[in-house]
């Protein structure tokens, strides 16, 4: 497995030996869905997020359109710039899913729409990924999903059931609408998730699935973005194993990546070797 690199053996032997004498039972995921779970590449072509194919295909309004690039053209720049400081990048990230989870809102959002966006085959789970989640759920192991997705939860769970691996097993943390009786969003609830806050709000805002994974002190984390390191530092584990995939700028962020995180899977690889490893 050529794009598996295991950064420190020693530590990764130890830290997966100890998960092991606890067998499943004392075992939870916690994982990212866009670019986690999903493919960044397919046929060699970088493919959007959910949100981004209802503004490439013009799934609502021409306007939304618009307005969620002009939203983009703003914010974007703040969220990837290393010289604004973690506060303020919380503040404006809150600012811009809020602004754009009203834009939806006010696009008259169907849940239709986000049909069409998880139908249109643009999206992929990785290779192998279908058989690690049928293996966690046989186990009875929690696969927490945590996925500042605009589109929300409601487009993870279609997403899940069209693979048909919906299982009991499987928790979504993420954005959510109202719904009015026709399907169409009204307002979205609170708090939003965005990519800075996932931490928080697990921990504050999620307590039945807080409930359901607190006894289960081993943790398989698996993510894709530098900035999501810190997600797990509320919790109160015993051992902790960090898998991450860098699917691009290999080159100009391996290093990083490496002081960070226990494996990095390279060029958008599959779930083969998490499989082999539970």
């Amino acid at each position: 497995m050529e794009n598996i690199i295991i950064v420190d053996k020693q530590k990764f032997e130890k830290i997966l030996s100890n998960i092991k004498n606890d067998w499943y039972k004392n075992l939870h995921i916690l994982s990212d869905f866009d670019k986690t779970l999903t493919k960044e590449f397919i046929d060699w072509e970088k493919r959007p997020s959910l949100i981004s194919i209802l503004r490439r295909q013009n799934i609502l309004w021409e306007e939304y359109s618009k307005k969620a690039y002009e939203l983009f053209d703003y914010y974007n720049p703040i969220e990837i710039s290393p010289i604004i400081d973690m506060v303020e990048k919380k503040k404006q990230m809150t600012i811009w899913w809020e602004k754009h989870l009203d834009l939806l809102a006010q696009s008259w959002l169907k849940r239709q729409d986000i049909d069409k966006a998880i139908n249109s085959g643009i999206i992929r789970f990785r290779e192998w990924v279908i058989s690690f989640l049928d293996l966690m759920n046989k186990k009875k192991v929690p696969v927490v999903i945590i996925s500042a997705n605009w589109l929300g939860a409601d487009s993870n769970y279609l997403f899940l059931e069209q693979n048909w691996v919906n299982f009991d097993n499987i928790k979504i943390i993420s954005n959510s609408f109202i719904w009015d009786d026709n399907w169409i969003a009204i307002w979205y609830n609170k708090p939003v998730i965005h990519v800075f806050n996932k931490d928080e709000t697990v921990l504050k805002d999620f307590p039945q699935i807080y409930d359901e994974i607190k006894s289960r002190k081993n943790v398989i984390l698996l993510w894709d973005s530098l900035w999501d390191p810190g997600m797990i530092a509320w919790f109160d584990y015993d051992n902790l194993l960090k898998i991450w995939f860098l699917n691009d700028n290999i080159d100009e962020l391996l290093e990083e990546y490496k002081k960070n995180y226990d494996v990095v899977i390279v060029w958008d690889g599959d779930f083969e070797f998490i499989n082999e490893i539970l």
